[in-house]
């Protein structure tokens, strides 16, 4: 099996050159300290990946403004008082041979009132899908404007914090999806569903402000669920179109969220719909697409290249083993950990404490 491909750099619009074809994608350990700042604990277990290899490291979601907060002890990017931690986390990845970027988010409806102290804002008052969320109220118009200027600023913190790029979370039933989801969005302004443009108009805005605090040179990515289950939701042929007014705008690469790589979700479509290489094909003018899904063996990331996606983002395979990509290059293949089974072993990862207790309730009291 030749890897060669995965160690291959990458340019991003001569802006960056990512070191290889790796990807840590982003995940929440609520491991932030109780401000909001990064924890010691969260930049070791990040940096740890940098060291062994991986190219990229995506930092869990942070949120950019109070009204966001989502996760218990979740980092934030919404105020200077941040930025020691933020600078910190990007000069220990970058100085690790990696690229740094901060992942920008905003909860909507996922917000929670504990940790707000206000009923959460979203773009109506809808609960999510499964109905655990909270029930929101509708921001008014002051309070989207609060929010993009957020996402602006937070992405200025990031750049002065010496972060190579950022990423807006448009992703996994969070704000900015909120408002291009017709499930979530029943508004009747012109932030509302009445036409794609007003659907659209919010991801698009935040895009533009965000640009306009970064400058022309500094990478921008933006991840997308490229579909919602249901009739109701929307397809993956709508978030082409979403990307097609997304990228002319300031995005630099398309980060393509999914459980399983290649899986579509939709019922009413055909069963061979493979919606993250359909968007890399339709995108205009081309950028750079992460794919992500499930993927723990070298082969399945090989498998994405073969398709003509750019990069592989791995998740869970690098909260069970720290030097993936460092094995790999050396052909040490057989010797990833690809799944745990006692108290020992999950003592030997290295990830944050409050991941392990996670790991702890849900995988080894579940075993399969």
């Amino acid at each position: 099996m030749n890897t060669n491909r995965l160690f291959e750099p990458l340019d991003i619009a001569g802006k960056l050159t990512l070191p290889n074809r790796i990807v840590m994608a982003p995940m929440t350990t609520t491991s932030g300290n109780p401000d909001g700042s990064f924890s010691d604990e969260e930049i070791d277990y990040l940096t740890k990946r940098a060291r062994a290899g991986v190219g990229t490291i995506i930092s869990p979601a942070s949120y950019c403004h109070p009204s966001g907060h989502a996760f218990a002890l979740q980092v934030g990017c919404h105020d200077d008082a941040m930025l020691p931690g933020m600078t910190r986390l990007a000069e220990n990845i970058n100085k690790a041979g990696a690229v740094s970027f901060l992942q920008i988010h905003h909860g909507g409806n996922a917000a929670r009132k504990a940790f707000i102290a206000h009923q959460p804002w979203a773009p109506s008052a809808v609960k999510n899908r499964s109905g655990t969320s909270e029930l929101p109220r509708e921001m008014t118009e002051n309070e989207i404007w609060v929010i993009i200027q957020a996402f602006a600023e937070a992405a200025d913190r990031a750049k002065r914090a010496g972060f190579s790029g950022v990423e807006l979370h448009g992703a996994n039933t969070y704000l900015l999806q909120q408002f291009f989801s017709p499930y979530t969005n029943r508004r009747t302004d012109r932030w509302g569903p009445g036409t794609f443009q007003n659907r659209t108009r919010f991801c698009l805005e935040v895009v533009k402000a965000v640009r306009e605090a970064v400058g022309p040179d500094y990478p921008v990515a933006y991840r997308v669920s490229p579909e919602e289950a249901d009739p109701d939701g929307y397809s993956t042929y709508e978030t082409i179109d979403l990307l097609n007014l997304l990228v002319p705008a300031g995005v630099d690469i398309v980060h393509v969220s999914s459980w399983r790589y290649g899986e579509g979700v939709r019922n009413d479509y055909p069963a061979d719909t493979h919606p993250t290489r359909m968007i890399r094909e339709a995108i205009e003018p081309a950028v750079p697409v992460i794919g992500v899904g499930d993927v723990s063996h070298p082969d399945h990331a090989l498998r994405m290249l073969d398709d003509g996606i750019d990069l592989v983002a791995l998740g869970r395979i690098l909260l069970l083993d720290a030097d993936w990509a460092a094995k790999v290059k050396a052909g040490d293949t057989e010797s990833i950990v690809t799944g745990i089974s006692s108290e020992k072993e999950l003592q030997q990862l290295a990830i944050p404490t409050n991941m392990k207790q996670y790991i702890r309730k849900w995988v080894l009291a579940n075993p399969s």
